[in-house]
């Protein structure tokens, strides 16, 4: 739990000098003590879902039928929960593509491959992933600038690993670029989903939303992660969702924009 006092402590700093932030803030703690006293260290991660202005929905809501479709889920438990999509997530982003049948997806940021494993599973036959992360011998430097403690970059050793040598390596091209660098008229453009899963700094988040969008079908789908658990990705959800509908999805940290869907209003 010492990591848990650190954030609890920052947020407590953070509150402070912003007045915003103590309702916030008090709720947080308010998790944390309740995560001592189950001894269940989930109720401490998701207590930090607390930024966005948008309210959570039912996937249910979302997605006509995806209640009767089933999914494959590969290698369900090897993840890691600080760094990869958890259960509930993978297990949402499967349905959402069996709902959906797209041919062509894209994902910003690879890490160990178990995102694009699971997306080839439960894609039609004939589809396309394409997995986009920093080189192997990635030299240290970024195409934007990005502080310190939000350079999160994974192991480069790992990178694409768990779907590697499977049967559905053949329908998963790995790309090896800086997403902010990255020269998308290469890749099958157009794309039914993009998923943006890479850097968490802003202005990485509102790069790659915004290429994506100029490169994704009229009805495509733009799915985030991390809204709720990171602010500068929040917020940059929060700004796309004044262009298109963007509606976060209950128990997860995952936010989907409609292309060709007008705006819904602030928190709806």
């Amino acid at each position: 739990m010492m990591n848990a006092i650190r954030i609890v402590l920052r947020k407590m700093r953070t509150a402070i000098t912003k007045p915003s932030s103590i309702a916030r803030f008090l709720r947080y703690a308010h998790h944390i003590h309740i995560a001592v006293e189950t001894k269940d260290p989930e109720v401490f991660r998701i207590s930090r879902w607390t930024y966005g202005d948008l309210n959570r929905v039912p996937v249910t809501e979302l997605f006509d039928g995806i209640e009767d479709v089933d999914v494959t889920l590969i290698r369900a438990y090897d993840r890691e929960l600080g760094t990869s999509v958890d259960l509930q997530e993978i297990l949402v982003l499967s349905a959402i593509v069996r709902v959906t049948n797209p041919k062509r997806i894209l994902e910003i940021g690879t890490y160990d491959g178990n995102t694009a494993l699971n997306l080839a599973a439960n894609s039609p036959a004939d589809a396309l992933i394409t997995t986009v992360d920093l080189p192997p011998d990635w030299d240290g430097n970024l195409g934007l600038a990005v502080p310190d403690p939000l350079v999160n970059v994974t192991d480069r050793t790992k990178t694409g690993s768990q779907f590697r040598n499977t049967v559905h390596a053949n329908k998963i091209t790995q790309v090896f670029c800086d997403s902010a660098k990255m020269d998308w008229s290469k890749l099958p453009v157009p794309f039914d989903m993009v998923l943006i899963d890479g850097c968490h700094y802003y202005d990485y988040v509102k790069t790659d939303t915004q290429n994506a969008m100029k490169h994704l079908k009229e009805d495509g789908i733009l799915i985030w992660h991390d809204y709720g658990m990171m602010e500068d990705v929040s917020r940059a959800v929060d700004e796309t969702a004044r262009e298109i509908e963007v509606k976060p999805i209950q128990g997860t940290r995952l936010a989907v924009g409609f292309m060709g869907r007008a705006p819904i209003s602030r928190g709806g």
